[in-house]
Formats: structure tokens, sequence, C-alpha cells
């Protein structure tokens, strides 16, 4: 993790700037809006008289039924008719007039494109789901179950002008098919109707996150008491990928942010979100002093302009006023906020501490000393501490009786949200997936299980729903459930079951099993999970590569420790450890990101288990080697040009003098060493899940289409080949594998996350200290063995990492030690992180 808090590279500058796709403004304009409208909701989709721009009457809403719509459901009556009931049609309390004629021509000449766009019309989708709801119902198939419930769930979207005898129609299907529907069913099928429905998941409305409805309420009422010198302290717990780090931009409608972050990747990803809304932003890394402060050209409003290109060329920092949003690392936050006290009200500001519990994992680090000096000078009343796993209030009591003493009446808010749309599931080293039934044999220890969940239902979205389903079906079929708790009592209605109503469901039931019943229930529930993955390799000792002589290439291979195995496959559940052959194909959908503490060792394991042949690596390490020696005299002049700038900047001078012969020569001598750097490949046969990598270790094509395939672009190579680094980072590059740990040069580093923001990479092995800066979108995720001194909070942080991107996709988590996991569900106990929070968010000396 990047806790440096160093100033803004030219890179860093550069990666704000980019835009972000019209999804991500949209989404991000929806939530600038929320703060004054909490209830807003979004919807591409669009009804057919929209679509026209036609006046929503009467007359025009009967023509476009008895045009597009009325013919459809006529030829559904005609074939289901007999299944659907009795065919009843609202009529007009009077005689309707006939539609405007320049009205019925446009629709004339729009009608192509009305035929072109019929699957964003939304009437065409309802009559498209009543059809083939009609269609099994008829036959008594029990897929009518699925559109039953897509239908009902799609009613209820925010689709403005939806045609009303269409509506009446649908309603009418509805209806009728609850008439008959068995709950049971919708259950069986769950996983398929709720977590795997395309349909819903394409047209349902955009809407802000609850938890960001309850901070933004918290803060309006604020604003609306008007109350001079009123204070919040506010605890704002929700899972990662939710859109914390996005509700400053809300936040900054009325008031202004200075947000602190430990992650400066985090608050990167900010900065470009804000600028690409116009808001003005300024930024505090590696602050001494005020003048170390650098606004945005959005935000400056003194500065001068290059009077060739007309841009802005130099700006004055020295005036923020209009500054709405600051981002400032820890280090720089008193800075930051005097800064901000110059042009704003305490009471008109907002601190907005993102990941507070960052380092608060360790008994001591250098930056607690900088966290208990920002609490002690802060004298800004509105404090935010965001985090997916802030201790519970009751543990750092401490910490909020001294924030009220310091600002006495201060409201102290608890926004806790367990929001999630789809599951995660973790996966035991056995490869099955982890459920409370088919992990805790003992009774009392199933109780503390289950009374984690209840409390913190977050841990909930980590719970293979179809797991959850097979559970509940026996159970409703078995003697251990009374009549009032079965499916068929427990909901009322289909639009009640929910992947969370489901879920809390599954802890009805095994909360009400008696110690007795469970005596004879687990052997029978235990084995009704399925191994996750099959025909898994054995473990046994291996050679890894040592990096004891020098970089790849440089030294002799050793063994030195048993990791797992490259053995050919062998019936048994399975782990999924062997990523670049065995296993690469059940890493599917996007890049994997292993967390573990000896990063190297990691990466030179996949190295070793990819099975190169010696000759081929030979060949490979020999161009690698070349290319280093070019990468050494590069860096060396490098270093002797950065010598000059520094001497320069010392000077005064806000360019190197690039005129002088020597400068010239030194850039025309990089530029020919650049040219000689060869561009270096390997073969599709041992990058993962290639078509010939497949053929070799996927010879059943299980996920064949689906599984995850890395992208190196030539640039990127050239561009690691010429820095001087281990070649053994080279080697993982070309396997699509990279790595994140300290001590690396900053250029590979700059690259790596790149290509991880663009998804290029198979996988990264980070330490687990780089979670709360990985923004990034993770398929599946491996936490190490050696990660056994990680606490349960880290561990949760660890698994937000997992999941944050399309929700249609296959995700997991893959513990290498099931200790992990019972720390993740063990007994409430005081963390270190509350400690922590104790002693440094304290006034006292």
């Amino acid at each position: 993790m990047d806790l440096k808090q160093n100033k803004l590279t030219r890179a860093e500058w550069d990666s704000i700037e980019v835009p972000i796709s019209e999804e991500e403004r949209e989404i991000l304009g929806m939530i600038m809006e929320g703060y004054n409208n909490p209830n807003i909701r979004q919807n591409k989709n669009i009804s057919m008289i929209l679509f026209l721009k036609t006046e929503i009457t009467t007359e025009n809403e009967k023509f476009l039924y008895d045009k597009y719509f009325e013919p459809i459901i006529s030829k559904i009556w005609k074939k289901y008719g007999a299944n659907m009931g009795e065919r009843n049609e609202t009529k007009p309390s009077t005689a309707i007039k006939k539609m405007k004629s320049v009205d019925v021509v446009r629709i004339q000449n729009m009608e192509s494109n009305i035929l072109h766009h019929k699957d964003r019309l939304y009437e065409f989708i309802l009559l498209s789901f009543a059809t083939k709801l009609c269609k099994y119902l008829k036959d008594g198939k029990s897929k009518y179950s699925l559109y039953l419930y897509t239908l009902i769930m799609l009613r209820n979207n925010s689709i403005v002008g939806v045609n009303p005898y269409v509506s009446e129609f649908v309603e009418g299907m509805i209806t009728n098919a609850n008439s008959q529907v068995n709950l049971v069913d919708i259950i069986e099928h769950s996983y398929e109707f709720i977590e795997r429905n395309k349909t819903l998941i394409t047209y349902s409305d955009k809407e802000l996150y609850s938890h960001q409805k309850d901070i933004y309420s918290v803060f309006r009422q604020n604003m609306k008491s008007g109350l001079s010198g009123g204070a919040n302290l506010v605890f704002y717990k929700a899972p990662t990928g939710t859109g914390k780090t996005l509700t400053p931009i809300g936040l900054s409608s009325k008031y202004r942010v200075i947000f602190v972050c430990a992650a400066r990747h985090i608050g990167l990803a900010l900065a470009k979100s804000a600028i690409s809304m116009n808001k003005k932003i300024a930024f505090a890394f590696g602050c001494e002093t005020a003048s170390d402060i650098r606004l945005h050209y959005f935000a400056a409003s003194d500065f001068e302009r290059d009077y060739r290109s007309g841009g802005i060329r130099k700006v004055n920092n020295a005036e923020g006023e209009k500054v709405e949003i600051i981002i400032s690392d820890v280090k720089s936050y008193i800075t930051s906020m005097h800064y901000m006290l110059a042009f704003n009200d305490a009471s008109q500001m907002i601190t907005y501490w993102d990941e507070p519990t960052i380092t608060m994992d360790y008994l001591t680090h250098d930056i607690h000393s900088v966290i208990q000096t920002n609490w002690r000078q802060n004298v800004i009343p509105n404090l935010v501490l965001s985090c997916a796993t802030l201790p519970n209030e009751e543990d750092i009591v401490p910490t909020i009786m001294d924030f009220q003493d310091k600002f006495p009446g201060a409201q102290v808010h608890n926004i806790v949200s367990y929001d999630f749309k789809k599951s995660i599931p973790i996966i035991k080293k056995s490869g099955l997936a982890m459920l409370p039934h088919n992990t805790y044999e003992n009774y009392d220890e199933l109780t503390t299980c289950l009374e984690m969940c209840s409390s913190n239902k977050t841990l909930l979205r980590y719970f293979d729903l179809r797991e959850i389903k097979q559970f509940i079906l026996f159970m409703n079929r078995s003697k251990y459930v009374s009549e009032n708790s079965r499916i068929e009592n427990y909901w009322s209605s289909i639009e009640e079951i929910t992947m969370i109503s489901i879920k809390e469901y599954y802890l009805y039931l095994l909360q009400n099993i008696s110690r007795e019943a469970w005596g004879e229930l687990f052997p029978l529930v235990s084995k009704l999970t399925l191994p996750y993955f099959s025909n898994l390799s054995k473990s046994h000792s291996v050679d890894v590569l040592s990096n004891s002589v020098g970089s790849l290439g440089g030294g002799s291979l050793v063994r030195t420790q048993s990791v797992a195995s490259c053995a050919k496959a062998v019936n048994g559940p399975r782990t999924g450890i062997l990523a670049t052959t065995h296993d690469a194909h059940t890493l599917t959908d996007g890049p994997t990101i292993f967390l573990c503490e000896d990063v190297a060792k990691i990466g030179k394991f996949y190295i070793q288990q990819s099975s190169i042949p010696s000759t081929i690596f030979q060949d490979l390490m020999n161009k690698i080697l070349k290319n280093s020696k070019l990468s050494e005299k590069i860096d060396t002049l490098e270093r002797s040009l950065e010598d000059l700038e520094n001497k320069n900047e010392k000077k005064g001078s806000d360019d190197v003098d690039k005129k002088s012969p020597e400068v010239q020569k030194m850039y025309k001598d990089i530029d020919k060493l650049r040219e000689q750097i060869k561009y270096i490949s390997i073969d599709p046969l041992y990058i993962p899940n290639t078509s010939p990598h497949q053929d070799k270790w996927n010879p059943s094509k299980a996920n064949y289409k689906d599984a995850f395939v890395p992208t190196i672009e030539e640039r990127f190579v050239k561009e690691i080949m010429a820095l001087d680094i281990d070649n053994y980072l080279k080697v993982l590059l070309l396997l699509g594998i990279g790595l994140f740990m300290e001590n690396v040069h900053p250029k590979y580093l700059e690259i790596m996350k790149l290509m991880a923001s663009q998804q290029d990479l198979f996988m990264i092995v980070a330490s687990s200290d780089y979670i709360y800066g990985t923004n990034y979108s993770f398929c599946h995720g491996y936490l190490g063995k050696d990660l056994e001194s990680m606490t349960k909070e880290k561990t949760l942080q660890c698994l937000g990492r997992i999941g944050r991107g399309q929700i249609q996709q296959n995700y997991t988590i893959r513990f290498r030690d099931d200790l992990h996991i019972h720390k993740l569900f063990s007994k409430h106990e005081v963390s270190i992180e509350a400690t922590n929070m104790k002693k440094l968010f304290n006034s006292e000396e």
C-alpha cells in the first residue's frame, strides 16, 4: 500500500484527465442530483410514446395500442386463451377522438425506427415475457415461474408513459398466473430467476443505495436546521463497491468537502470522477505548507493563459475560494483544513475520512502519530468516517465522547447498510462452498456463526445462493420444519422473494433447529454441497524458482519448499490453486487477485508451475538479459537527466535546458537504446486460457468461452523490458501476471496499475496492505496461507476486492486456509482496530 504521501506525479495528473464512460457519467449525475432528490430513479428504457416524442393523450395511447400492441395480444389470446381466464378490457367512458394527422405522419415516418428499437421499447419487452409466461403455463412447465417473476419485477420499474392498455393486459396475466403459482418453484429456480436473470439487470431502474440516501438525509437536515456550529459525527459503514467513495461528489452540492485518503489510488479515482462532472477540486498530497496545494484548472480563479494556445498556463494556487472538494493524504490534512478555512466557514464543511482503519491492524505504525495529530487539531465539526469494517459504536465509546466534548451538542449518526445484489461464494480449502450448514458440526459454533451473520448481514453475500436453495428445499421436505415455517407460509407473495429474503430465510431455518435435531441433521445436510470444481490436482512438493543468486536468469533454480502440485489431474475435491495450468479455466469473466504476504514467492511459483520447457525458458531468459543490459544503460542516463532537472528546479527554472548539446545527446542516446529493446513474446500455449492453453489443460472444455484470457499489449511489454527490474517480473508479465509489492520500480507499478484498471492482467498478486489501494474489478480472489495474522476486519476488506464489476459474472473467493474462514464467522471481540481507534482518535495526551 502506498502511504508515502508524496506529491502527484505527472503521470498521475494525466490519469485524472482521462474521460470516463457515458455509463459512469450517468451514475455520477444521479449521485449529484440525488442529494436534493434522494428517491431519484433512472431507466434508459423508454415507452413507445416517449420514443416517438408524442404527447401523452388518450387518443395517442389508443392509436399506438391498436396499431402495434393489440395484434400481439390478440395472437396471445388466440393461442393460449384457454389457460388465461376471461379477457377483460377497460372501455373508455366516452368516445376517443382520432389521433392528430401530424402525429400519424410522424409515426409512419418512424416505422422502421420503431421496429429497430423494439428491444428498448418497454411495451414490447413486457409482451415478450407475457407470451412466454402463457406458453409455459399451457405446457405445464415450471419455467413459467421465471417469466412470471421477471414480469412482476419489471412492472415496478419507473418507465414513464407505458401504454395503459398493455399494462392492464400484463396485470391480468400476472393475476391469473399468481393463482396457479407454486412458491416452491420460485425457490427451486431462484438462482436463475434472481442472480442470473439478465433481463432484470438490463431493464432495472438505477437508484441510490440506501446508505447514500441516509447520509444525504443527515446533512440535508443539518443544512435545514440552520444552526451555526451544528456538529455531526457519522459512522458510515457499507459494503465495498457500493459507491461510498463517490458520495462526496453529492455532498459537495451544498458543502465544501475535505476528502482524506491514506490510499492515494482511491483519491485519484475520486478526482477523475469529480473532474468528469466539472467539479472544482484541489490536491493536498505531500504538503508541508499551503503553498504546496495544487488547484485543478476548473478551480482556478487567478491564472495566466498561454497567448498561443489560449489554454491555462500558470495557476495561482493560493486562491482557492472556488474549491468544492480538496483531496488530501493523511499527512497533509491539517494543511488542507486551514487552506479551506481561509475561504469557508467550518460549519459549511465536511471532513470525509476514507478508510480510517488503514494501519489500525498494526500495534505501531509511522502514520499513527499523524492520525492522532489530525484528530486533535481538527476544527471541522462535520466528520464522516467511511469504511466497510468500522468498529461497532460500543467498542469506540471514548472516541465518540471525545468528539462530543470538543463539539458540544454534536449528533452521532450510525449509517449501516448491507446492500448487495450478487453472491460471491467463499470456497474452502476442500473445494466446497462455505455455508454454515456444511461447516459447523458443533452446535455452539453454528450458533455463534448465525449470530454473527444476523448482526452483520453483509456476510450473507458470501453464501452461495445455489447451495442455500438446496438446503431450503431439503428442509422443507423434512420433518424438521414446522408447517408455519414452510416456504408457502413464510412468503405471502412472489414479490417478497429476493436474494436477501431467501438468505434471511436460510438463517431463520438454521436458527430454529434444536441442538438435538442438529446432531441428526448435520450428517445429512453437510453432504448436500457438491465440489465447486472437479478433477482436482493433488498436493506435493514442487520446485520453486529461487532468487538466491540473482534475478531469474542470473542464478540457478533450486528446490525451496512444498507449495502445491503440478501433477496431472486426479479425481477429488478441487482447490483451484493451479491457476496457470489445470485450474485456469475456473477463473472466468475477469481478472483474479491473489493476496498473500510473500508476493515474490507466489509470483515465482506461478512461473515454475506454468510448465515452460527448460529450452524455451532459457531462450526467453537470454533475450530478457540482453534487454536488461540495455535497460541498465537507459536507467543510468535517465538518472542523469533527473539530476539535471533537480538542479534547474532549485535555480527556479521550470524546464530543463533541452537545447544544450549535453542534454540533446542524452535524449538521443536514450532513444537509440530504447529502439534496441526487443519485443519478447511467449508461445500462447503457456498464456492462461488461450485456445492452445485450454486444449492442453482443459480438454473437457469446461467454461471454455467464459475463461478469462489476459491482454498483453506490445507497448507494455516493451516498456517493462526496458525497466531495471528483476527478470522474473518480466516473465510474469508475459504470462499476464503482475505483482504489487514494496521496493519495486515505480514505473513498473504504474504500468501494472494501468493494466489492472483496463482489466488486461490475468492475475495480480499483492500483499494484504495493498487491499485499500486496489479499487479495481476482480472476479476471483485467493487468500494465501501466510495471512495467519490478518484480522477479521482486514479479511473482510480483502473479500471486498472481489465482485465490484458487472453483476452477471461468476465470482469466487478461495481460501487457502480454513482458519481464516472460522475467524471471519467467530464470536465478536474488541478488535485491534477498535483499540487503536480509541487511542488515536482521542484528544488526550
